[in-house]
């Protein structure tokens, strides 16, 4: 059987260098109070199960802290946090060697399986280790509620899968419900939007009623032609009737031809009444196709509104992430911006002290001012001087003199050109200063967004791992 056989502390809380080597038993940790008791149930805690999260227990004065772990069958884990680095150290029994970061507040799987102790789940939201008991605490489960007893035997057992799928269900039964009364009002809503073409049936009894009126009026203009061209005829007939009444007595079978002709002109209006109907029946077909078809686009008006509804909300969805895209990259071109700045004023020490060099060398240049001043009215009494230069002995000592003045001049004049070069980089320096505030400023500003951005997204930007109130602190004091 796997079991604990050493574990080692460096620097955590009031743990300088622990060594603990672990019986394959049960192992009672005892002792006098405020001596590290719970320190060392805290690091088993913090290098099996990622817990607590920071770096609060790291040991006053240092800067780093680890916990190691070392397994019966010569497995090795060890935790280590610093300011700037949180890792995990995977050791098989071979030695190889593994390494773990920027896993967040959850535990690398290969961890969990190496070291092969996880929490048991007693509730959704709760769960409990059973491998490791603090000082005071109950036994298992005898603490707790009777609910979350039964939870967690039901959750030891596998009955939660029961009552997960149960849940499920039910939820999807629920969500069905709603989205049948959805349609159901939808459908509703479609009888209400079909009354408002209740006319069409009217519409359509109208249409044949006019069609009939319009073929009993062709007809009777037909007719009315047919009379108008009979009339004619009748009047070229009773002309002729008098000719052919004589030739009338000969005939014998005139009946027979008038029956004949009314056979005939009843076929011909036959005819014409059945020509008719068909044309009707041809155009209530068209009708009757054309309204069928606006039915069929009519059906999917539905689906078309619950489309639009999920547009406007993914456009809402798309704008807002916009937004935060274009202020997150704002943010980030201003951090490398002021990054770079700050590269840039790495070298203000060195301008500060060429600064004071400059003070001290302006405050020379005062002084060779007033000995240029004392110059000018030697070389004044020089020029006056100069008419009895002839008559004095020593001129080689006049010229020596004359020599050192000038150099003297020479270096008044060299001190000036460093005063205007003082005054030009005092001026650099607040123009400086004040770009330095602006930045500073800016800076504040965007790390305000910054924090506003990472408290909404709650997560690490870089390891997109989730992050709480303190880790977004931690990191906004970094960039400070």
């Amino acid at each position: 059987m796997k079991y604990i056989k050493k574990v080692i502390l460096e620097n955590f809380q009031s743990h300088k260098y622990t060594e603990m080597e672990f019986d394959s038993s049960l192992n009672v940790i005892v002792g006098p109070s405020d001596q590290g008791k719970s320190a060392i149930i805290r690091a088993l805690k913090w290098a099996l199960y990622n817990e607590p999260s920071g770096d609060f227990f790291i040991r006053e004065g240092e800067r780093e802290c680890s916990v190691t772990i070392i397994f019966s069958d010569n497995t090795k884990i060890k935790r280590y946090r610093s300011k700037s680095k949180n890792s995990y150290y995977l050791y098989d029994q071979y030695g190889k060697e593994k390494i773990f970061e920027g896993f967040g507040t959850q535990i690398p799987q290969e961890i969990v399986e190496a070291t092969s102790i996880r929490k048991v789940p007693l509730d959704s939201g709760q769960t409990s280790s059973i491998n490791i008991g603090e000082q005071l605490e109950g036994p298992f489960l005898l603490s707790e509620k009777n609910s979350t007893r039964a939870n967690a035997i039901g959750r030891l057992v596998g009955v939660h899968i029961v009552d997960d799928a149960l849940k499920d269900t039910l939820k999807d039964i629920r969500n069905l419900n709603i989205k049948k009364k959805s349609y159901e009002e939808a459908l509703e809503v479609l009888y209400v939007n079909l009354e408002d073409y209740a006319y069409l049936e009217d519409l359509i009894n109208r249409i044949k009623e006019l069609d009939e009126i319009k073929q009993s009026i062709y007809n009777n203009r037909q007719k009315l032609e047919k009379l108008v061209f009979l009339q004619n005829d009748l009047n070229k007939l009773n002309n002729e009737i008098k000719l052919l009444e004589d030739y009338l007595i000969k005939l014998k079978d005139i009946d027979k031809i008038k029956v004949i002709g009314q056979k005939l002109s009843q076929k011909i209006n036959r005819h014409i009444y059945l020509n008719n109907n068909y044309n009707k029946l041809n155009h209530i077909e068209t009708q009757i196709k054309h309204n069928s078809n606006l039915l069929k686009q009519l059906e999917n008006t539905s689906k078309v509104e619950n489309l639009l509804e999920n547009i406007y909300i993914y456009n809402n969805k798309i704008d807002k992430l916009y937004k935060l895209s274009t202020n997150y990259k704002y943010t980030n071109n201003s951090i490398l911006e002021n990054k770079k700045i700050l590269i840039k004023l790495k070298e203000i020490q060195k301008v500060q002290q060429c600064i004071s060099i400059i003070e001290k060398k302006i405050l020379k240049t005062e002084k060779l001012l007033q000995l240029n001043n004392i110059l000018n009215d030697i070389n004044k009494n020089i020029s006056i001087g100069n008419i009895y230069i002839d008559k004095l002995a020593g001129i080689e000592q006049a010229i020596h003199i004359k020599n050192l003045l000038e150099n003297k001049l020479n270096t008044v004049i060299i001190l000036e050109n460093y005063n205007n070069i003082y005054k030009a980089i005092s001026k650099s320096k607040l123009n400086i200063e004040k770009k330095l505030e602006n930045i500073k400023v800016t800076l504040n500003k965007n790390l305000i967004k910054y924090k506003d951005v990472l408290s909404q997204i709650e997560m690490c930007p870089v390891c997109f791992s989730p992050i709480d109130k303190l880790k977004i602190d931690e990191i906004i004091d970094n960039y400070k």
